[in-house]
């Protein structure tokens, strides 16, 4: 390993062969005049002074290092400390280098602030500052990200930005970057463009890592007073990498602290499913060294050298490049770098929540995952930092399926689909196949149905499926197995449908801690009301699961509320009296049920019990939000020669249900 890896950049902005200085020759003059300015300020003791003071006074540094004593016991392994920058100004690590950038505009004589933005953190940060020392300020935001982050977006506007949305491209953190270049290039007289992370043309990476090393220097200080000595291990995310350099800079020359940086992995390995440039050893597809935005770096890359799109849940992760100066940590194997999947760092963002009573943003989430898969394999003894950089509350659509989901089908003006099957009918292993194979057709809800000998509320078509599953092993324990496998694999929301002795006999606690681990969504219990699930209710919430209740055409409109106040996510409403099973029609009577329930509640509402046909899912779209199918799938898979033969017919059900809840949403009932 290289020695006094702190001394990077060399003089030419270099990390050893990766950053320099690939640009327009426009923008050779403005990063030369940058860099002397900033060269000037380093070394002048009011600059640093005047930065302490808005770190301390407006940002609110330092930050406290928190024993998460929780979630340690919970994990089993290392000791761990979570480093919260979340507690700033603004929400995340953002403002550190947002303040130092700003500052400095100041000193050059420029009254203008460009910026680009990716999950809205940065663009808030840079909004906040523009605001404090009176700076015209526009931000530049992909439209994508615009639509997943649309709480910041209101924030940096009422803060006085302007937000321009950038369309072309993958309309993601990349094209924001390309559109806030092109302003600079035009406006580079009056403007600085505040660059958000350790990315782009030098001095940019060193800047800003400089501006963000407070990060590791006070979480040094205080591990050191809290232990007594250095950490094992740093855990932070990477997208361009500012707070995992932040962090790891002050360790760099302590050859005992480890440093681990966390990718996306998306949805999966290949090229435009995920944003991992420096995950190569976990199998991610796509990255080699190459130029894009000013810097040599690792990047994500066709063979014929064109940049790849990239997909995260994050938008703050969802860049094909990384900072030089981690793909020269890499090289040298200084830091490891992992990736974590989409639904992995959903499933931390919730465990913290649950645990330590902390919403993460799901950039740091990804980091969490990663150290939740490896910190059974940790002695206790051993000492970890994780690098909390930012606040989840952005996120909420995000890490909340059910409202995400529902909102955003919403937006489309789509019905939704629940799809019911067996959970190990014909076994467990077939059964992921097919909910991979139902989330890949459209369905946007499943609901896992866990075998009971005694289904009384079900008809013959899922009694026997109840019965083959049994037959084959299938218990709720292993159910739950289940889930968590496919939480690794796919986010569609997961529903268990149980019936109430299985979950009794393996005990509330232990039930709702193993479907929140394991990641599912909600919990139906088809024989439990709200009067006999007082328990049920505090124990199942408490972990983060959503409960659904069952409306029925023979409830009274007191009851109908007493079930709405018991639910949570949406509420399933039966159709008709009687077992579950495919009709020929819907009831008479079911527009009256659905708007008895809406005056009670304003959860989503799915209709299911005797919904098979294309036919009825087009009525209920101007009628409900969702439509539950059972039967019909469970009896595909029954027919089904072979577990290939039962998936294609899954998803060929699936897909034309899908389309027919379409165009069922152009009747929708004015109020629906």
């Amino acid at each position: 390993m290289t020695t006094a890896v702190k001394t990077w950049p060399d003089v030419h902005g270099r990390f050893g062969p990766y950053g320099g200085r690939y640009v327009p020759e426009t923008l050779v003059a403005p990063l030369e005049e940058l860099e002397q300015a900033y060269a000037a300020a380093r070394g002048d003791a009011s600059f640093q002074r005047e930065l302490d003071e808005l770190l301390r006074n407006f940002a609110g540094r330092p930050t406290p290092l928190q024993f998460a004593s929780r979630l340690t016991e919970h994990l089993g392994g290392p000791r761990i400390y979570i480093k919260r920058e979340d507690l700033l100004h603004t929400g995340a690590h953002k403002i550190n280098n947002c303040l130092g950038q700003a500052l400095l505009a100041k000193r050059m004589g420029k009254r203008r602030i460009i910026a680009e933005t990716g999950a809205g953190q940065h663009g808030v940060a840079t909004a906040a500052v523009a605001a404090r020392f009176g700076m015209e300020c526009v931000v530049y935001m992909g439209t994508e990200d615009m639509e997943r982050q649309r709480l910041n977006v209101s924030r940096m506007k009422l803060m006085g930005a302007e937000v321009v949305g950038v369309n072309a491209g993958s309309r993601t953190l990349k094209d924001a970057i390309n559109e806030a270049m092109r302003d600079w290039v035009t406006n580079v007289r009056t403007t600085h463009y505040l660059l958000g992370s350790v990315l782009g043309a030098h001095p940019y990476p060193q800047m800003v890592r400089d501006f963000h090393k407070v990060i590791g220097e006070e979480a040094r200080r205080q591990i050191l007073q809290a232990e007594g000595r250095l950490p094992d291990l740093l855990v932070a995310c990477v997208g361009g990498g500012s707070n995992s350099i932040g962090l790891f800079h002050a360790f760099l020359d302590d050859a005992s602290v480890k440093m681990l940086g966390v990718e996306a992995g998306g949805r999966g390995h290949q090229l435009g499913e995920h944003a991992a440039r420096l995950a190569e050893a976990m199998g991610f597809t796509g990255a080699r060294p190459g130029v894009l935005q000013g810097t040599y770096t690792y990047v994500l890359q066709t063979a014929d050298g064109q940049i790849a799109t990239t997909h995260s849940v994050s938008a703050g992760l969802d860049y094909p490049a990384v900072g030089p100066e981690h793909a020269l940590l890499a090289e040298q194997h200084r830091a490891e770098y992992s990736a974590a999947s989409d639904a992995e760092a959903i499933d931390a963002a919730r465990t913290l929540a649950r645990l330590e009573g902390i919403i993460p943003a799901l950039e740091s989430a990804h980091a969490l995952a990663a150290l939740i898969a490896r910190a059974p394999r940790m002695r206790r003894n051993e000492i970890v930092i994780f690098n909390l950089s930012g606040r989840g509350d952005k996120d909420m659509e995000i890490i909340a399926r059910f409202q995400r989901r529902f909102e955003a089908l919403g937006r489309r003006g789509e019905m939704g689909l629940v799809a019911f099957i067996t959970a190990g009918d014909p076994s467990l292993q077939a059964t992921e196949s097919f909910v991979l194979a139902l989330d890949e057709a459209g369905a946007d809800i499943v609901e896992l149905g866990v075998p009971f000998s005694d289904p009384v509320a079900d008809g013959p078509a899922i009694q026997r499926s109840s019965e083959r599953a049994l037959r084959a092993g299938a218990t709720l324990s292993g159910v739950l197995d289940l889930v968590a496998s496919l939480r690794r694999k796919s986010d569609v929301p997961l529903v268990l449908f149980s019936y109430y002795n299985p979950v009794l006999q393996m005990g509330l606690e232990r039930f709702a801690g193993r479907a929140a681990d394991a990641g599912a969504d909600g919990v139906l219990i088809t024989d439990l009301t709200p009067e006999e699930a007082g328990d049920y209710r505090r124990i199942v919430q408490a972990h983060g699961l959503d409960t659904i209740f069952l409306a029925a055409p023979t409830s009274t409109d007191q009851r109908l509320a007493r079930i709405a106040e018991a639910s949570s996510g949406f509420l399933y409403v039966i159709s008709r009296t009687g077992v579950t099973g495919a009709r020929e029609s819907l009831p008479e009577d079911l527009p009256a049920l659905i708007r008895r329930v809406r005056r009670v509640s304003r959860l989503p509402i799915a209709v299911g019990f005797g919904i098979s046909l294309p036919g009825q899912v087009s009525i209920l779209g101007g009628l409900a939000d969702a439509a539950v199918v059972g039967s019909a799938l469970v009896q595909e898979i029954e027919q089904a020669s072979s577990v290939n033969a039962a998936r294609e017919a899954l998803g060929a059900r699936v897909r034309v249900l899908k389309h027919a809840g379409k165009a069922g949403m152009s009747r929708r009932e004015p109020g629906a």
